[in-house]
């Protein structure tokens, strides 16, 4: 019992310490309480994150099954560099290469059974690649949807760094990861070197953080949106009225929002717009897929990046309606 209190209070300040370092969920925390302050109301209680996670790999990953090619000893294959290809690939090493490595050899295998298919003058031999070289194209696509779906790599890179936002006041580095991620989205079976962009993909995690924010900006910005909306009635402006409430507003709006919270946003719709080509190439081409479709919907295919968009339109939607509402001119 003892020791269950002792790491219960650990988690709750290491908690503590991540949302006490999260700026960006400050500001926002920040504009939402002078908002209520200034018209002596409460702050909404925060909306249900609408951040979808990523579903397990167990639950993703499709079977893939063996094709198996006689007379791999003929001399030319030999000759066409697939008998060695495939001896490395069924080697101790081969046999336990993870998934961008088995992505390769695929692609690799392919590219060599053409090569091969041009020199090779027996039929029964030719036949058998033929329908070899069928087999592994039909299978491309799922052992491309596993190393998205199943690898570390991926993974990493589709699930958010920390449950902080993206700080607001510190480069965001992405670069890499963005140049693998766009390659892996456009992969040619032609010209790839997809061992190479493992690496970035895993190191930077940009995407998941990245949709994280998105998610959260979206989810603070429709509940401040509520709360404006709700406090309304309580912001009097008019011929012989007091102004000391609605300048009040006018100040908070423009030094939180204009001068905080609005920069936050503009930085995510850049990070996401950023990645946003690479992301709808992989949404057009992956398999339908029941379990990961409401996570393709969301980010993908750019559910969630809509929801974001409107959140911010109907946030400037109230102050617009607002300073019409009391002749207060907003200067541009």
């Amino acid at each position: 019992m003892v020791i269950r209190i002792a790491a219960a209070i650990i988690a709750l300040f290491l908690v503590s310490g991540c949302l006490e370092s999260d700026k960006a969920r400050a500001q926002f925390e920040n504009y939402q309480t002078r908002l209520a302050n200034v018209v002596n109301t409460k702050p909404l209680p925060l909306e249900e994150s609408g951040y979808i996670e990523l579903p397990r790999k167990r639950d993703l990953k499709l079977p893939i099954e063996d094709v198996r090619m006689g007379l791999l000893d003929a001399y030319e294959l030999r000759e066409c560099g697939l008998f060695q290809l495939i001896a490395d690939r069924n080697s101790i090493l081969g046999k336990v290469q993870d998934a961008f490595r088995q992505l390769n050899y695929e692609v690799s295998l392919l590219n060599t059974l053409e090569l091969c298919l041009a020199d090779i003058e027996s039929d029964a031999l030719r036949e058998q690649l033929l329908n070899a070289q069928k087999q592994k194209q039909e299978q491309l696509s799922t052992v491309y949807w596993n190393t998205l779906v199943s690898s570390d790599a991926w993974r990493q890179q589709l699930t958010p760094a920390s449950l902080s936002l993206i700080a607001p006041d510190k480069p965001f580095p992405h670069s890499e990861a963005l140049l693998a991620i766009n390659a892996y989205a456009n992969l040619s079976e032609r010209n790839a070197d997809i061992v190479s962009l493992q690496e970035p993909i895993e190191k930077q995690r940009y995407l998941g953080s990245v949709f994280h924010s998105m998610d959260e900006s979206t989810r603070w910005l429709n509940t401040i949106t509520k709360q404006l909306y709700r406090d309304d009635l309580l912001v009097i402006c008019g011929a012989n009225r007091d102004p000391t409430r609605l300048n009040y507003l006018r100040n908070v709006f423009d030094k939180f929002f204009i001068g905080e919270v609005q920069p936050y946003l503009s930085k995510i719709n850049g990070l996401y717009l950023d990645a946003q080509p690479a992301l709808d190439a992989l949404h057009r081409q992956l398999p339908e897929n029941e379990v990961f479709s409401n996570y393709n919907d969301a980010y993908f295919a750019g559910d969630h990046y809509q929801n974001f968009q409107q959140a911010v339109k109907d946030h400037v939607g109230y102050w617009q309606q607002l300073f019409q509402r009391c002749n207060m001119k907003v200067s541009s």
